[in-house]
């Protein structure tokens, strides 16, 4: 059995121009297992649990989250006559996320982005971004860091990741303060800094670390959520 999941939205400080979707924070509230769910396919999935239909036409660039019952699931992911299953154990409290992608043949694919490995140390914070806008192309992403003033690649180039889960989609890791990350399209070097039409500004505590999501927006261009 699945249920709707409860989740709290918290606003994160940042200036988005010509982005209909300011960034948020998505967290999970209470003691009940949750699935989030990440359409970074190029169409509308259907989500199912076990074999039945939990979210219909979930549209593309969109994020939803359900609660299974505790234990073992088969989470189907299809769209457009393909598919792709993926199996999970829920746990009290936890949320775990799932993210549909497009592999290199088109085909219906999914990723885990649960971080199980990646412990902040005290005193110390950790930011990764991960690229699942699929019909944006290559981005160019710059970040300041709390101990590091000056813009500095995220990493170049950076392109749709179909497979977040390997080591193209890296923590970095810092001291406690404000991260601030820009993404623009082009020009392709650190002068876009200035006029970068993303702006996220994401102030961490000791032992906090977060995850920028680049998604595709309704009608063209990128969005961004911060898990």
């Amino acid at each position: 059995m699945w249920r709707r999941a409860s989740i709290c939205s918290v606003l994160i400080l940042c200036s988005v121009a010509a982005c209909d979707n300011a960034p948020t924070l998505v967290a999970h509230s209470g003691g009940e297992p949750a699935l989030r769910i990440i359409n970074a396919f190029t169409a509308p999935v259907d989500v199912l649990v076990d074999g039945q239909v939990a979210v219909s036409g979930l549209a593309a660039g969109a994020i939803d989250t359900i609660g299974p019952s505790l234990g073992a699931h088969t989470i189907t992911l299809r769209a457009s006559g393909k598919s792709s299953s993926q199996s999970i154990t829920t746990a009290a409290g936890a949320l775990n996320t799932v993210a549909v992608v497009r592999s290199a043949s088109g085909a219906v694919g999914s990723a885990i982005l649960d971080d199980t490995n990646s412990v902040v140390p005290a005193g110390a914070t950790k930011l990764r971004v991960i690229h699942l806008a699929a019909n944006a192309g290559t981005l160019q992403v710059y970040r300041t860091q709390p101990d590091f003033g000056t813009p500095i690649s995220w990493q170049f180039p950076f392109n749709y990741q179909p497979d977040p889960t390997s080591l193209s989609a890296p923590f970095y890791q810092s001291t406690v303060g404000a991260w601030e990350v820009r993404i623009w399209q082009t020009p392709t070097d650190a002068s876009g800094w200035s006029t970068a039409p993303v702006k996220v500004i994401i102030p961490l505590s000791s032992g906090e670390k977060r995850t920028i999501l680049m998604l595709d927006k309704p009608g063209g261009g990128v969005r961004v959520e911060i898990i």
